[in-house]
């Protein structure tokens, strides 16, 4: 091919298909696209600038997966401060919540991240609004300080997903920098990813917010979805050459965070509040919650019992076997608790601790001195099929004592009477 072809003509024939010595021929140069031709919005004007606003509205009534967004407006303030465990949240408006998660050049953290995307959400009337305030340009953030130092004092509250270790500190760090306060200091502050740790740990691989949609929420994000992990690259790309074609997938990426927070925060109320009422619950959550209800101060046997029911025999089933068990002996229901070490006693026939528990109870709480003699033998058979060690030769001597105890309060004609 000719190397005296005008540019215009060269890049006609690349895209005819003619090849021939295209690896010849200079790149295609691609004409950057500026972000107010890819990105609805309008420039907000500050003291100290302007940077670039989204604004996208959303009915309350809106199906973001299983629940509506306006299924948040219905929590019960009472569940809200036990799963939070802060009991500040039983008196905030739900209504002035403001939900936030960022976008930043690193996700190390650090004075020398910056977010150059903070999404907001919040219910206004009958609507729930998405707004983004994105930076064109790094110069452009105390602008963004500016409009979030204006915007972000009128809400009550805080809901984050990993807000209190990433985006309120990545802010605050901004705002140090800028010389201003953050104006959500201070403010109650719910958290949505410990609460979701705590309930699906050990049911999913990943307590991510985009594996929770998939796994919890139904939700189903589209093609313009973009990996998290990918957003820096493609705004220092974007830094770089100054085309803004692939924005628009971190807008949508950042929004549908935004959504998810209040579906996620109604869904976690829905089934502290009722557990049992939520169909498709399995044993490892209606056992978390059981813990979780206990440590908010509730009666959580109801739902380990449910757990024991929605587990199939083995060591998951054990586990709460065992926690229902100590659940019965703490209220010093020594008959009720027999009977849960017992069963498992039958399906952990290899742990020693359900044998010694039913030593115990026999000998000090139901006077059954024989009863406490046969599991405490039962205990130490247990024990002498442990691999060798100190573990082995601890349980073993301390079986040993209790039942050179028992020999000793026991006439041999009445251990065989029980």
């Amino acid at each position: 091919m000719p190397n005296d072809l005008s540019p215009d003509l060269r890049e006609r024939l690349r895209r005819l298909g003619v090849v021939r010595g295209a690896r010849l021929l200079p790149p295609s140069p691609r004409r950057p696209v500026a972000i107010e031709s890819v990105l609805p919005g309008s420039f907000y004007q500050t003291p100290a600038g302007r940077c670039w606003l989204a604004r996208t509205e959303y009915p309350a009534g809106h199906a973001h997966g299983r629940l509506p967004l306006q299924s948040f407006l219905s929590l019960s303030p009472d569940v809200l401060a036990a799963i939070s465990g802060d009991p500040s949240l039983s008196t905030v408006p739900l209504s002035r919540a403001l939900f936030l998660d960022t976008e930043t050049t690193g996700l190390s953290g650090g004075t020398g991240t910056m977010a150059f995307l903070v999404g907001l959400g919040f219910f206004e009337e009958d609507c729930f609004i998405v707004l983004q305030v994105f930076l064109r340009d790094p110069g452009d953030e105390p602008a963004m300080i500016g409009f979030l130092d204006e915007f972000l004092p009128q809400f009550r509250w805080l809901v984050t997903f990993n807000g209190r270790g990433f985006d309120v500190p990545i802010l605050q760090s901004r705002f140090i920098l800028a010389r201003r306060p953050f104006p959500l200091d201070g403010v109650p502050h719910l958290d949505l990813l410990p609460l979701a740790r705590r309930l699906w740990r050990e049911r999913l691989i990943s307590c991510a917010l985009t594996a929770l949609e998939r796994d919890v929420l139904e939700v189903v994000r589209d093609q313009a979805d973009i990996p998290s992990g990918v957003i820096p690259l493609v705004y220092r790309d974007y830094l770089r050459t100054g085309d803004a074609r692939e924005i628009p997938r971190i807008l949508y990426h950042n929004r549908m965070d935004v959504l998810s927070m209040p579906v996620l925060a109604a869904y976690l109320g829905r089934v502290f509040a009722d557990p049992e009422g939520e169909v498709g619950l399995m044993g490892e959550e209606l056992g978390a919650l059981a813990r979780w209800y206990q440590d908010a101060g509730w009666d959580g046997e109801r739902l380990l019992r449910a757990a024991v029911r929605r587990t199939r025999p083995g060591a998951g089933r054990a586990r709460w076997l065992g926690e229902l068990a100590l659940t019965v002996k703490r209220r010093g229901e020594w008959a009720r608790s027999a009977e849960w070490w017992q069963q498992l006693a039958l399906e952990a026939p290899d742990w020693i601790r359900p044998a010694v528990e039913l030593a115990k109870v026999y000998e000090w709480h139901l006077n059954r001195p024989a009863l406490a003699l046969g599991w405490a033998q039962e205990a130490l058979r247990r024990a002498e099929r442990l691999p060798p060690g100190p573990h082995r030769e601890q349980a073993v001597a301390e079986i040993r004592h209790r039942l050179g105890r028992l020999e000793r309060r026991i006439p041999p004609l009445l251990r065989d009477m029980e």
